[in-house]
């Protein structure tokens, strides 16, 4: 495998028409994850003709990355990413059981000023690991980045390119964010983010609108307020969501920052929405931690879901994880009520 991605990016950078001395192949570092998840869910529906009760799957995922990155010079570094994984489940929304090349790009950093050029994430408040085969860049001008990027092809559905221009930065004790995100023939998305410590809570908050270029789609905003502090050994954390009575901001995924998730639930796209979400985790021993989540959500005037995720994550190793959770699913939509639960094995393996 070693052998592989050594070639690979051999041939990447002759075919820039850059230097490929074996000083430079032999500066390649690697670096990955191998993940085993199985998990068991169970799903009730009931409804006013009929109940359907005791639905249940089970699925297994074995999933895998591999980076390699090659110091081409002292401002330039290829670097490709490969990945593979058995099936479709609650970490990969589809499966690829072919190793396949899943970033491809280029990485300039010299002076303040960074790009990456080539096959990479989209990373933007909108989204969340969709790939993109484009150009971003930054300039670090003291306390403040800017950064511009463009994609001209990507994974994000159906949409066209995506456009993303952003200030970034630190003013005495608040950070500041400031994006503009277009997608080709959908949307333009604007989000402002502030944040910082006060006698040591971090506090945030999050303004996103967007603008569908579909004038049958209402236009979108959403607010999101977070504080998270230690007391003695436990972690706590708060966030409060809401959205428009018309929509909310969009967002391509859950785990999008725009927006808030547990497991199934999910606060994302939902309009006039109103969810809070809290969680506590504490260390039980040297490798044991225990976690609690809980969140709640109203949206679209008469639908409300909830839902408790309870936690456990043994370090077995310094590089390896083993993490089990049970989480417990309701909603009510339309006067339909669902509830599901969740449990959950994992391992992590990375090095």
């Amino acid at each position: 495998m070693k052998n592989i991605i050594k070639m690979s990016l051999v041939a990447a950078v002759a075919v820039a028409g850059l230097s490929t001395s074996a000083a430079a192949v032999d500066t390649t570092t690697f670096s990955g994850k191998v993940y085993v998840e199985n998990t068991f869910s169970t799903n009730d529906t009931n409804d006013a003709n009929a109940t359907t009760a005791g639905q249940s799957v089970s699925a297994f995922d074995i999933d895998f990355d591999l980076t390699a990155k090659t110091k081409i010079s002292d401002t330039l570094t290829a670097v490709v990413r490969v990945q593979a994984d058995t099936g479709s489940t609650e970490k990969e929304v589809t499966k690829n059981e072919t190793v396949t090349m899943d970033n491809v790009y280029f990485a300039y950093a010299n002076n303040g000023v960074s790009a990456m050029f080539g096959k990479q994430d989209i990373k933007t408040p909108n989204t969340d690991g969709e790939k993109g085969q484009g150009l971003l860049a930054s300039y670090t001008m003291g306390s403040v980045t800017a950064v511009a990027a463009h994609y001209s092809t990507n994974a994000i559905a159906t949409f066209g390119d995506v456009y993303a221009a952003a200030l970034l930065g630190t003013t005495g004790p608040v950070n500041f964010e400031l994006w503009n995100v277009g997608v080709q023939d959908h949307s333009t998305n604007m989000t402002a983010v502030v944040s910082g410590k006060v006698a040591g809570l971090s506090l945030s908050a999050r303004y996103a609108t967007t603008d569908f270029e579909d004038a049958a789609e209402k236009d979108g905003v959403s607010t999101i307020l977070s504080a998270s502090g230690t007391v003695a050994n436990i972690k706590l954390g708060a966030k409060y969501i809401t959205s428009d009575t018309d929509n909310a901001a969009f967002v391509t995924d859950n785990s999008s920052a725009n927006t808030v998730e547990l497991v199934n639930f999910v606060a994302g796209n939902k309009a006039n929405a109103s969810a809070y979400m809290i969680n506590a985790s504490m260390p039980i021993t040297d490798t044991l931690t225990g976690a609690v989540k809980y969140g709640t959500i109203d949206y679209n005037a008469n639908d409300d879901a909830n839902e408790v995720v309870v936690q456990l994550s043994y370090a077995a190793a310094k590089s390896t994880t083993i993490t089990a959770r049970y989480a417990d699913y309701s909603e009510t939509v339309s006067t339909v009520n669902t509830d599901k639960t969740q449990a959950r094995l994992d391992v992590t393996y990375k090095f």
